[in-house]
Parts: C-alpha cells; sequence; structure tokens
C-alpha cells in the first residue's frame, strides 16, 4: 500500500510505502526535504482537495481555515492586519491632557489661582505642577499637555508673585501711615 501527498514546496504529487510514514525524503522535483505524512487520507472531491493544505515544517495535513498546524502548532498562514490602522484618534484626548496628569492640575490650580484669597498658594502649587507637567510632556510626546502646563506655570507663577506684592505693598503702605 502507498501514501500519495503534495510536496510542500513545488506541489509535484508523491508517492510512498506507508511503512515510510512519518519519515523525511527528498522531492524528485525540486529536491526539498519534506516529510511524509503519517496516514493517508483519500479526498473523494476536488473540493476537498482544494480546503487541504500541508504543514511546511511537519508535513501533517490540515484543513485550509487551520490557522496553526494541528500536529506541530506552526503557524500555516499569517496573520490578517487590520485594514485600517488609527493613529490618531482626535477626541478630547488632544483637548484634555488625560495622560498628563501634572500638567491638568497645573492649568487648573493656575485659573483658580486668580481668586485673591487662595491665589498664592494655588499660583505656587500651579507653577510646580506646570513645570512638572511641562518635563514630562517632553519626555512623553504622547501624553500631550504642553499648553496646559505653560497656562500653569505662567498664570500660577504671576498670580503668585502679583498677590505677594500686593500684599507686600498694603503692608507697607498701612505701616507707614502709622
Amino acid at each position: 500500500m502507498s501514501i500519495e501527498f503534495d510536496c510542500t514546496n513545488c506541489g509535484q504529487t508523491l508517492s510512498v510505502d506507508t511503512s515510510e510514514a512519518g519519515e523525511q525524503a527528498k522531492c524528485p522535483s525540486c529536491d526539498v526535504t519534506v516529510t511524509i505524512p503519517s496516514s493517508q487520507q483519500t479526498l473523494s472531491t476536488s473540493q476537498e482537495a482544494n480546503d487541504t493544505i500541508y504543514c511546511t515544517k511537519c508535513g501533517q495535513q490540515n484543513r485550509e481555515n487551520d490557522y496553526k498546524c494541528t500536529s506541530c502548532g506552526f503557524p500555516l498562514h499569517d496573520l490578517d492586519q487590520p485594514k485600517y490602522v488609527v493613529a490618531d484618534d482626535n477626541t478630547l484626548g488632544g483637548l484634555i491632557p488625560y495622560k498628563n496628569a501634572k500638567a491638568l492640575w497645573a492649568y487648573y490650580c493656575g485659573v483658580f489661582s486668580l481668586i485673591p484669597c487662595v491665589g498664592i498658594p494655588l499660583g505656587i502649587v500651579a507653577l510646580i505642577l506646570g513645570i512638572k507637567g511641562l518635563k514630562y510632556a517632553n519626555v512623553h510626546e504622547e501624553s500631550k499637555g504642553k499648553a496646559h502646563a505653560w497656562v500653569g506655570i505662567i498664570l500660577g507663577g504671576f498670580c503668585a508673585i502679583s498677590y505677594t506684592l500686593l500684599i507686600a505693598i498694603t503692608v507697607t503702605m498701612s505701616i507707614l501711615k502709622n
């Protein structure tokens, strides 16, 4: 009895004795070493023949839609790549730097430092967080938030200095009046 199988390289139909199943053989057409399948499965229709492929590593017969060889696990097909890859989602990630929390907090502290009673401490916090957020945005480009960090630095620094000078001027004026 014989086993008939196709060469995995050139497609030439080969026939060997069943006692050689699982061994290596050279294709007489292309001189590529192929593994002889362990069992012969008779294909009744041409449709079944078209639905069958052989593993290039071990020679095992597999169905066309199998991703990996059922015997050795070797990939039979490349993974399908997605047709469209989204590089930039253009959502609020560009407006709100949710990946750079320091820059975002610097922005809000800078805005709220405009309130006179809490302007000095929030301005100092905005300045420090703005510097840290800017450094983080420079290292991690995908995090964004440079504009928010700059708003925190400029607005926080301006408010902290302005309110400090305003308090100093007010205290100095009250001392000079007495």
